[in-house]
């Protein structure tokens, strides 16, 4: 059963009717387009013990082949969240420069994230509310399981205000706020919190695609940067050891770009590349339900840089929320999926014996780890009638969150967008039940009455109490379940949403041989590039990935532009 397709815009103009599709990479971006064609990736039919040959070899492109030469001093591959931010970094600082975008101008760039992380902005000193950035630092390392380069931690640290600065007042020319996330700190609780986040206030926008990424564009055009749309980056042109350049598909064959300065890579991840998820994220593919990557992020940057002879990561990363919804009677994954965004929410969660398994609260794709113990990797969230309160007083931090911020900024996903859109149709669907005792929602969820009824009057004890005896929940995040009607999911999988892991860089941007060597002339930001996560994202840190996606890109295009020919 898939979801009918729904976009925030609508809803935000008044309206469901005649809506454009509901992409969730959209609803964190800016584009609202439909992402049918981008499903879930079937694993591969290879063997698992059989390696899978995902990066071949690099295209023998002949000059013959050739119908377009273009000379610049930097070229940018990509025209999403990295790549938009080098070119206008690069077009400021004098180079001559040029963004080349897979995908037509309709589209290409159109995926600006809406929450970015830094510290030091000048919105975190005005609310006195600027994280400690070797406290953030240190959440990030350890949540990387020490493999993320402090380095670039303190990079990003030293230069992520800069670019949130520079970013919101060029959206503030434009009639758009981009506001500083507070949080209340007032209660305790188990995992670390920081408020890093700036999200683009979404009422501004009225959820229109592309806004941000046209104030940009037109930004870079007006300081003489120039926009191939319809190019998709083939591979990297060397000499010697230094990249010059690189070949592109076009219409009618190749072009060919030699950049004076550099070539900046900043093409994504490699979330809809099957047989790349099946090699390197085994695990990923299994816990996937809802994929709404960005179309285009196949990997195509990576590969070319390591052509070229860069390095990746040797340990992976994937970005994927506890989101993931199932019918009634499923067990396991569904390729198609239904986007939960109240699956992040702290409710009581259990397995399909009936029976509690984890501290609800914490970062998103950990629950989905902890079901691999689980039967099919299933399990249910149950929920009373005075869910919405509940939900106000959990005051989870980042995306979940559907209330405004301590300090007013607008929640990214609203509750009203989540009452009147979704849930209104996953009740009709079937994929939310509804009962007047628990039993009757046992029965509507396929779980053990007894054992269901044993477990809620458990969890009652303990909100009453005020005290998670059992897994150690913070008190406020407890929720009594004693007022009809009773609600349900199951639930299995997660909402992917990119990949994390990539090239090794060094703390200038530039791409890493296998000696730790940098190779000239080469930069890579964004997903594509690496060094940062493992296994996780830290998603309680809001805007992790994005925040190091314009930084970095800022970065890498201020550098390219003074590199010494």
């Amino acid at each position: 059963m898939k979801q009918k397709q729904i976009s925030r815009r609508a809803f935000l103009k008044g309206t469901a009717a005649g809506a454009l599709g509901m992409a969730a990479a959209g609803l964190f971006g800016g584009c609202a387009k439909d992402n049918s064609e981008t499903a879930v990736p079937e694993p591969t039919d290879a063997p698992q013990n059989i390696a899978i040959d995902w990066l071949g070899s690099a295209p023998v492109i002949d000059d013959s082949q050739v119908v377009a030469t273009y000379d610049c001093d930097v070229v940018v591959i990509g025209a999403g969240t990295a790549g938009l931010f080098a070119a206008c970094a690069a077009a400021e600082e004098g180079a001559n420069t040029i963004l080349v975008e897979k995908f037509g101008e309709e589209y290409g760039g159109s995926g600006i994230r809406d929450t970015l992380a830094a510290v030091n902005s000048r919105q975190q000193i005005e609310n006195n509310d600027n994280p400690d950035p070797f406290d953030v630092m240190t959440e990030m390392y350890r949540q990387s399981n020490g493999y993320g380069d402090q380095r670039l931690f303190k990079v990003w640290a030293e230069h992520s205000g800069e670019a949130i600065d520079w970013y919101g007042d060029l959206l503030e020319k434009n009639g758009l706020r981009l506001r500083h996330e507070v949080d209340d700190h007032s209660k305790a609780v188990r995992y670390p919190i920081y408020d890093v986040g700036h999200s683009l206030q979404m009422s501004d926008t009225q959820g229109a695609e592309g806004v941000t990424a046209k104030i940009l564009k037109d930004y870079g055009q007006s300081l003489g940067l120039t926009i191939h749309y319809n190019t998709a980056l083939t591979s990297l042109i060397k000499d010697g050891e230094q990249v010059i350049g690189l070949y592109a598909a076009v219409e009618g064959g190749y072009a060919r770009y030699n950049a004076a300065k550099g070539v900046i890579v900043c093409t994504g991840g490699y979330s809809l590349n099957k047989d790349m998820l099946q090699a390197l994220q085994p695990e990923t593919v299994k816990m996937t339900n809802i994929n709404y990557s960005y179309p285009g992020s196949t990997g195509d940057g990576i590969k070319a840089c390591l052509w070229a002879g860069a390095a990746m990561d040797e340990t992976h990363a994937g970005m994927l929320f506890d989101r993931g919804a199932v019918k009634p009677d499923q067990t396991g994954c569904d390729e198609q999926g239904v986007l939960f965004w109240m699956g992040s929410q702290p409710f009581l969660k259990v397995d399909l014996n009936g029976q509690r398994f984890t501290n609800e609260s914490g970062c998103y794709d950990h629950i989905l780890h902890d079901a691999y113990n689980l039967p099919g990797m299933t399990y249910a969230m149950i929920w009373d009638a005075n869910y919405i309160q509940d939900m106000e007083r959990f005051d989870t931090h980042g995306c979940s969150r559907m209330f405004p911020h301590a300090n007013g900024a607008e929640s990214v996903w609203p509750l009203e967008f989540n009452e009147a859109v979704f849930m209104s149709q996953y009740r009709e669907q079937g994929i939310v039940v509804s009962a007047d005792t628990i039993e009757e929602l046992a029965d509507k969820l396929g779980l053990p009455r007894e054992a269901l009824k044993a477990t809620v009057e458990r969890y009652n004890e303990l909100a009453d109490k005020q005290q998670d005896e059992d897994f150690g929940k913070e008190p406020f995040r407890l929720s009594a379940l004693r007022q009809a009607p009773f609600e349900g999911v199951r639930m299995s999988g997660g909402y992917f949403i990119c990949t994390l892991d990539g090239i090794k860089i060094d703390t200038h941007m530039n791409a890493l041989t296998p000696q730790g060597t940098p190779i000239e002339g080469l930069y890579v930001a964004g997903d594509c590039s690496g060094g940062y996560f493992d296994g996780s994202y830290p998603n309680l840190l809001a805007g992790c990935a994005a925040g190091r996606s314009v930084t970095f890109g800022r970065l890498a295009g201020k550098l390219a532009a003074h590199r010494e020919k």
